[in-house]
Order: C-alpha cells, then structure tokens, then sequence
C-alpha cells in the first residue's frame, strides 16, 4: 500500500493498494472513505451485510464507521481511496452545504467510480498548488453530492459572481491563490462556487487561471523574454511545468509557438 498526502489539503490521504489474501479485521477511520476497485475483489461487511466490491463499484462510509474487508479470489486486489477528514469538506462549507450522507456504503455506479479513479490519479500526480488540489477535491465532493439522494438546493444564478472572479483571476493570475480565497470573495462555500463558476463560465477556476497564465506567456515569448523567465513571470513553477499547459492548450510547445 502506498500514502500520499497533498500538501494543500490539510489530512487528505491518498490511498493506493495492491494485494492478495489479505484481510482487515474491523475497524473504522475518522473521516470519509471513498474509492474504487481497480481490478480484482473484496469482501466488505458494514451495516450488518457483507458487500462483494469490484471494478465498476464505489465504496462510500461515513467517519467511524465499523467496517471489515478482505480480499477475494487469486486475482490481485487493486484500489485507489480517499480518506477525507470531516474537516477538509467541513471547514470550508457554510450552511447551504450540508453534510455528505450516503445511503447505501456500496454503489454499482459506473461512472462515478471512473470519476473517482481519475480523480484520484490526478491528484497523486497534480503540482505543488493550492488551486490544483483544492480543485480537484472539490470536484469528488462535487460528484457525491450529485450522487447522494439529498434535497437539491437551488443555485444562484451566478453570472455576477462567476464574472467578479473571473475579473480578479486577470489581474491576479500569476499570484499563489486557492479556491478557499476566491470562494471568500463570493459569500460562497468552496465547493458552491466551484459549480457555480464553472456552470457560468465554462471552466473550472483553475482552468480559467491557466488559461490567463498561457495567455500572457504568449504575449511574453512573441515579445522575445526567455522561456524560463516567462514560465516565472505568468506564476509556473518552472519552465518544463509551463511547458506542459501551453502544449495542451496551445498545441505546440513554447518554443515552436515564438519560432512560428
């Protein structure tokens, strides 16, 4: 098994596991614990019944729950989990954000357990940033708020909000800013302004502000600046991590963009 810990969300642990014949007697974890199979089976009895989890399902406990699992079959067990403090979706919330809730601790749901697979792999991967990896748990908590059977609550609108941020972003972009800091401009939660903006505008706040960055950068190198200083001056970490974002956005890299 392997731990990663993003250093943006404060008792966020990722979990990735591979194993055979191999059973955890009961036990409960302080926060949430979301995840998925990747390949193989488990056993896990929660609530009284035992749940046979595989590819295709996702795993769904409240904090402290007692639960007990252990692998099935010869083929290799393989999972990604969240473990979410109570505090990492608690803290930022307001009162328009209830708790997660979830009805039933295992879910045959597709395409939630893509979702929550892919997420997982971007945030082991995703840089050193505040805005990359608060984004990407606000879009997990984004997609089990959908699936939970909760009472909807009504958006705003949101065009005032989402073009109040989005004016910010242009002027702030190079800066080292959260999604916490741009909710805080709104009155929203961290993850209701997550959805509202990217319902208003098309984009999720950090693509909008790597879009700006991408955007200056190619004012900077047409005006000749080194593509070093220019990854610095836009707020990338460094020249081969502005590399990446302008080739997907682009669809060149920097130096073929200022040479054409």
């Amino acid at each position: 098994m392997a731990f990663a810990r993003p250093r943006f969300l404060d008792g966020v642990e990722l979990v990735t596991a591979s194993y055979r014949d191999r059973a955890f007697p009961v036990h409960t974890h302080d926060g949430y614990v979301v995840g998925t199979v990747i390949e193989g089976a488990e056993a896990l009895r929660v609530r009284g019944r035992t749940y046979t989890v595989s590819r295709g399902d996702a795993l769904l406990l409240h904090p402290h729950e007692p639960h007990a699992n252990r692998s099935l079959g010869r083929e290799a067990l393989r999972y990604r989990v969240f473990y979410l403090p109570v505090a990492a979706i608690a803290a930022p919330a307001r009162e328009e954000d209830a708790p997660l809730a979830f009805p039933s601790p295992v879910v045959s749901d597709p395409v939630l357990a893509h979702r929550i697979a892919a997420l997982h792999a971007q945030l082991s991967r995703a840089p050193d940033d505040r805005l990359a990896q608060q984004s990407a748990l606000a879009m997990l908590v984004g997609a089990l708020i959908d699936r939970t059977a909760r009472e909807v609550v009504r958006l705003p609108a949101g065009g005032d909000v989402a073009r109040a941020v989005r004016d910010w972003i242009d002027e702030h972009f190079a800066e080292d800013f959260g999604l916490a800091d741009l909710a805080a401009l709104t009155g929203l939660s961290v993850f209701r302004f997550a959805h509202v903006f990217k319902a208003c505008t098309g984009l999720s706040p950090m693509a909008y502000r790597n879009q700006c960055r991408v955007n200056a950068a190619r004012r900077l190198l047409l005006a000749g600046q080194p593509i070093a200083d220019v990854a610095l001056q836009v707020g990338f970490a460094d020249q081969s991590h502005l590399t990446r974002r302008f080739q997907r956005i682009v669809g060149v890299s920097p130096q073929r963009y200022r040479q054409q």
